[in-house]
């Protein structure tokens, strides 16, 4: 039989010195969310402009949240001030403050497939360690693929789709902060994307679900679930005091093992 004190030391090393998570924000949408025109903890509240709508809904058997836009809050619908282009983003944010990863799951409906313009998406909102905005870290539907936006871009990247992709099902949107290595990773459906910088992103403040008006202005919802932003601590957790003369002892067990089995 191998010797398993050696990997007992390794474990007892690693396993001191793991990473801790913790879940910032956890809805299945099985009920109304909270709504505010304004900043509000535990709230979601406007972004830019409104949706019509905002709600829980039964969807394909379950609870999701339906994201709603209207035509006439297209741009001849809008009040003078919030007529350009801008407002036809549409939609509501979640304060995450220290969250380093987003994921929640979007619906792709066959009537997006060949359908010309920005469908809607997943946002963020990240910041530096002063709490100041670095990046808008963006992963959405276009023109039957997935585009990404972040602030060292300054521009929309097409990054394809995943492997499997299927119109008429939900896929799973994720946006990780890299600290360390001071990147942005994209996944769908866990296979990455994309991958760059994150313009010194520490964390995300809060997040954002859009759905993209038009001009003209459109009737159309679009269906999320399952939202999860979590926070992991990358400092390791601080070693025991006693480990160094706990493994200092294992090591002379080992070596006196060897000594008698020579």
């Amino acid at each position: 039989m191998k010797n398993k004190l050696p990997h007992l030391a390794l474990a007892l090393i690693f396993g001191a010195g793991a990473a801790q998570a913790a879940v910032i924000t956890a809805q299945d949408f099985s009920s109304d969310p909270l709504l505010s025109d304004t900043q509000a903890p535990g709230t979601w509240y406007t972004d830019r402009y409104a949706p019509a709508g905002f709600e829980t809904q039964d969807f394909m058997g379950d609870s999701r949240l339906a994201v709603t836009v209207s035509e006439a809050d297209g741009t001849a619908g809008r009040p003078a001030g919030q007529a350009g282009a801008f407002y036809n983003t549409q939609g509501r944010k979640f304060d995450v403050a220290g969250a380093n990863a987003l994921s929640i799951d979007f619906y792709i409906d066959s009537a997006f497939e060949n359908a010309q313009g920005r469908i809607g998406g997943l946002w963020g909102t990240a910041v530096d360690a002063g709490n100041a905005i670095t990046s808008y870290p963006i992963v959405e539907f276009f023109d039957n693929q997935f585009q990404i936006f972040t602030s060292a871009t300054a521009a929309w990247t097409a990054v394809g789709t995943q492997t499997g992709f299927a119109f008429g099902a939900f896929a799973n949107l994720a946006i990780e902060i890299d600290a360390a290595n001071d990147l942005f990773s994209f996944s769908v459906d866990g296979e990455e994307l994309y991958c760059g910088s994150a313009s010194g992103s520490l964390a995300f403040d809060n997040l954002i679900l859009q759905n993209i008006n038009t001009d003209a202005g459109v009737d159309r919802t679009i269906y999320f679930d399952n939202l999860l932003a979590t926070s992991a601590d990358v400092s390791p957790v601080p070693l025991p005091a006693s480990l160094p003369l706990l493994l200092a002892g294992l090591g002379g067990f080992v070596a006196l093992r060897r000594r008698r089995h020579a």
